[in-house]
């Protein structure tokens, strides 16, 4: 499954439900590590009402919604040439954020998915322990910016953070964790 079809069923509508369609030669959910691994980090929201929930998929570490849930099935990430990667999928996972057809006025709302594949659109850093995502044609308020909406998928925040939030979703910023064990 390529994230391109994930990310089409997004664009043109702000809060659509995640889809995550699953086929036959889809790969199989990778068990995840309960100890982190030397150089990742996980990820997590450290506000409510999402405090101490991970970056990761449903099922685990396959391509798919990117969603924050229980500390049991959180990935393990890292940033390599601008691209966020949890290295605990195999093959790692590259995490997207949508494209939207119009750069200059996007959305409110970019959805986030994981693939197989590197991004071509955008770049993740740290800013502190601050997960931030740009691109130089989209103007964003706050880097570090996101929402949680229906089903725990994660978004990019276009907007002004806790301002004018969308109905059904949550202002969050999330950041890396470098405990060896991930905690709820």
């Amino acid at each position: 499954m390529k994230s391109t079809a994930v990310i089409a069923a997004f664009i043109g509508t702000a809060l659509s439900s995640p889809v995550s369609p699953v086929a036959a030669d889809d790969p199989v959910s990778t068990p995840t590590p309960t100890e982190l691994q030397d150089g990742n980090y996980w990820i997590r929201a450290v506000a409510a009402p999402n405090f101490h929930k991970y970056l990761q998929t449903n099922p685990a570490n396959v391509p798919g919604v990117a969603i924050l849930e229980s500390s049991k099935t959180a990935g393990q990430f890292q940033i390599e040439d601008g691209q966020l990667v949890n290295k605990v999928s195999d093959p790692p996972l590259y995490l997207w954020i949508a494209e939207p057809e119009d750069k200059a006025n996007p959305p409110r709302t970019l959805a986030a998915t994981f693939d197989s594949e590197p991004s071509p659109f955008g770049a993740f850093a740290w800013q502190g322990d601050a997960l931030t995502w740009s691109h130089p044609d989209v103007n964003r308020q706050n880097l570090a910016a996101w929402l949680v909406c229906e089903d725990q998928a994660l978004f990019v925040n276009t907007g002004a953070y806790a301002y004018d939030t969308p109905a059904g979703c949550s202002d969050q910023t999330i950041h890396y964790y470098n405990d060896k064990t991930a905690n709820d």
